[in-house]
């Protein structure tokens, strides 16, 4: 966890801003299940703000992912804000419905059109736009996803990372305030995988708050904030790095270091340590360079 006094700007930085999410105390339990899938979670979002969710299977992340979508009802919850929408009513959560857009890993679930430009106005056209405005519509997601192309192309001609950025685009489509991604490269091969993290990440910087749900370390570093889920319960919320810097904490949690970071481990144990640990290839490139410098001085 951060040191105290860090901590404290964290959070002073935080009540400064508006935050686009704020839960206290979400809970959630399926009808079948002997206990509850989310036990008391606290979670907030900033606008503009990139978090992301991580954990082991089980511990409640696409449960809370479908939630803050407004998709599924909270059990209870001592506050369950959205964009303004209040999730533990029946209008809240249709207008979180309208305010966040969720995306799953599975894009085949989620596209409904027989090709893409269908696909993207389909959600336009549910929302009864005029005809005119879905068209400057589609034509400016699709040529902000690289979909000029393909725009006329069936779904099932599309590889991995074309369904999930033309998926992506459907969702953004209808103007959001909130981006829920979960897992969305989990299906996805390397090309794929990259399509999709510089469509997320220029959304980011266009300001659309992000909530990304992944068990990929080095996507985690992407993210401004993660928040680490445990059997339904928020076991840290922090900085990426002060979770990578608790090794222990990174056990419990069941994560792993980003790949750059395990070569790192790597090296330790054969007698060449790296401090502080590289997380990213750069970061270790960079650290051995120091290491072969240092040596020939």
């Amino acid at each position: 966890m951060p040191a105290a006094g860090e901590a404290a700007v964290y959070d002073e930085r935080r009540r400064s801003v508006t935050l686009a999410i704020d839960i206290v105390g979400l809970r959630y339990q399926y009808a079948a299940a002997d206990v509850e899938a989310l036990r008391g979670v606290d979670f907030s979002l900033t606008e503009g703000e990139f978090v992301a969710v991580v954990g082991a299977n089980g511990s409640g992340k696409s449960t809370l992912a479908r939630l803050l979508g407004g998709l599924d009802k909270a059990t209870t919850a001592r506050r369950a804000v959205v964009c303004g929408h209040d999730l533990l009513t029946e209008s809240g959560r249709w207008g979180a419905r309208r305010a966040v857009g969720v995306l799953f890993q599975n894009p085949e679930n989620q596209i409904v059109g027989e090709n893409v430009e269908e696909d993207l106005a389909f959600g336009l056209e549910n929302l009864a736009w005029p005809p005119e405005r879905i068209r400057a519509r589609v034509d400016e997601m699709v040529a902000a996803f690289g979909l000029s192309e393909l725009r006329h192309r069936e779904p099932h001609l599309l590889s991995g990372g074309q369904k999930q950025r033309t998926a992506l685009a459907g969702v953004l489509a209808i103007p959001r305030q909130v981006l829920v991604l979960d897992e969305p490269t989990a299906m996805l091969d390397p090309a794929g995988r990259e399509e999709v993290l510089q469509a997320v990440e220029r959304e980011h910087a266009a300001g659309l708050a992000i909530v990304y749900v992944t068990q990929e370390m080095d996507e985690v570093l992407r993210a401004d904030r993660v928040v680490g889920l445990e059997t339904g319960r928020v076991l840290f919320d922090g900085p990426p790095r002060d979770l990578f810097a608790d090794t222990g904490l990174v056990e419990r949690l069941s994560l792993g270091l980003p790949p750059a970071g395990e070569l790192a481990v790597r090296l330790a144990q054969l007698g060449l340590s790296l401090r502080p640990l590289p997380l990213t290839l750069d970061e270790l490139v960079s650290a051995l360079e120091e290491r072969v410098a240092g040596r020939g001085a």
